[in-house]
């Protein structure tokens, strides 16, 4: 398998195994794991060695570790013309992301399932059931818990809904208007794809 060259953190390592990062560290104590030390002191895995490490285990190699992997992207926003940008702008920014859209929560969540996005692009006020109640499934569920999720709103960072919302875990968070470039950048942080230019 041809990968690029990258290197994994212990927090990325306990989330592709679904383990504490202590549990991790208590991996590499007991040399378990093959990390070098960065001059921070941090522990940092080479992807190839950790796909090494989950073949030999039998553990999967999840798909955003796997190359030539397509990438999938939902974005659940009330906004009809941000979905139309998102469908429209996002493959030719990441042209290895796929995006399926939709403008209810419920119908995205419904989707979660069919589609299984690697991320999930949350607006926060929805009709119906909202952004935070979205995330707070999602995070709730054995098999969504460890999926990317980046909110967006155009409410204050304090806001009560905002910080619920933080609470639960978000991997980003993005204030309207929406900029396509910038959560391109974001979705190829997540995912680790070359960013837009």
């Amino acid at each position: 398998m041809a990968l690029r060259r990258q290197s994994l953190s212990t927090g990325d390592i306990a989330r592709h195994c679904q383990v504490t990062p202590a549990t991790v560290v208590n991996w590499i104590k007991a040399g378990k794991l093959k990390v070098y030390t960065t001059p921070g002191g941090q522990y940092r895995m080479e992807l190839e060695e950790f796909v090494r490490f989950l073949d030999t285990h039998g553990l999967p190699v999840p798909e955003e570790l796997q190359a030539g992997r397509q990438r999938r992207v939902l974005v659940i926003d009330s906004d009809a013309r941000v979905l139309a940008q998102a469908a429209e702008k996002l493959p030719g920014l990441l042209p290895r992301v796929v995006v399926e859209t939709t403008g209810e929560g419920y119908d995205g969540l419904m989707l979660v399932g069919s589609f299984r996005p690697h991320v999930v692009v949350l607006d926060l006020m929805m009709p119906g059931i909202d952004g935070a109640e979205v995330c707070r499934r999602l995070r709730t569920n054995h098999d969504t818990r460890n999926m990317f999720v980046v909110a967006v709103s155009g409410l204050a960072p304090d806001n009560e809904l905002a910080r619920r919302v933080k609470r639960i875990g978000v991997d980003a968070f993005l204030s309207r208007p929406l900029d396509m470039t910038e959560l391109a950048r974001q979705l190829a942080r997540l995912l680790r794809l070359t960013p837009p230019a």
